[in-house]
């Protein structure tokens, strides 16, 4: 029996929140992989089930395969931590085709996972813990902020918030419209990652709003690094007599262009 050739690789740790995965990339062609045991550890399949797949259940196979499965595994042998290890991996693309099938099955990791990625941001934190760009543990941090359930309601804004933003706009302070004046102030300022998984837990309705208040789907976390900054908009509406004002007064404060989000909408 011919002896099973291993392709040489190397290794770094990658979190994805507290999900611990081996980051492998390819020696030779420089390819991002992950290995088959983690791929299944994480959503608590058994390690065999790939290997299997195309047997064992061909209609599920044939359907991966519409969807770009490639199956095109390779052995690869890589270090970690001093620890030498060999596993079969699998292309990025192939990982997240996989995961989404079993986020379609209900599997609690397997969305949580979904939720959290894109194909380009799985490739983006390969490049992140091989020292491109953003930080790891910075990374991680927003990974965990981020929930896949809406928390019970409770208060975020205090009637003097909602007071002195009905006056600067002119509007009554339960008006639909003034919900772009909390994105443009408020929930603008949450994290790329936030705002893509509120869109997915919490999408706009046909009707213009959302199922959850926004608050709700922020962890505690998240809504105590905002709550500093609702102040500070509350200090900066009290002097100001309109939107154009409390704009400015941003900008001056933040050193930022503050959007317009009434931009490009028609609003009578």
């Amino acid at each position: 029996m011919a002896k099973k050739k291993y392709q040489a690789a190397e290794a770094v740790e990658l979190y994805i929140g507290n999900y611990r995965f081996d980051a492998i990339r390819i020696l030779e062609t420089k390819e991002y992989r992950m290995s088959q045991n983690h791929i299944l550890e994480a959503i608590s399949i058994n390690k065999n089930w790939l290997t299997r797949l195309q047997f064992s259940l061909p209609r599920v196979y044939q359907s991966l395969v519409k969807q770009g499965l490639n199956h095109v595994t390779l052995s690869a042998e890589y270090t970690v931590k001093s620890t030498v290890t060999r596993a079969v991996t699998w292309s990025l693309k192939d990982v997240r085709i996989i995961w989404r099938y079993f986020d379609r099955q209900g599997n609690p990791e397997a969305q949580k996972l979904i939720d959290a990625l894109s194909e380009d941001s799985l490739i983006s934190r390969f490049e992140q813990v091989w020292k491109e760009s953003r930080p790891v543990e910075q990374r991680r941090k927003d990974d965990c902020r981020i929930l896949s359930t809406p928390r019970p309601w409770t208060l975020m804004f205090e009637n003097e918030f909602e007071s002195n933003l009905a006056r600067i706009t002119k509007l009554h302070k339960r008006n639909i419209r003034n919900g772009l004046y909390y994105w443009e102030f408020i929930y603008g300022w949450m994290t790329p990652e936030e705002k893509a998984k509120l869109d997915l837990v919490n999408p706009v309705l046909t009707n213009g709003r959302r199922k959850h208040k926004i608050h709700q789907m922020l962890s505690s976390e998240t809504k105590e690094r905002l709550t500093p900054h609702v102040t500070s908009i509350l200090i900066l509406m009290k002097s100001a007599n309109s939107v154009d004002e409390l704009r400015r007064l941003v900008q001056r404060q933040y050193g930022i262009d503050q959007p317009n989000l009434f931009d490009g909408w028609n609003i009578g």
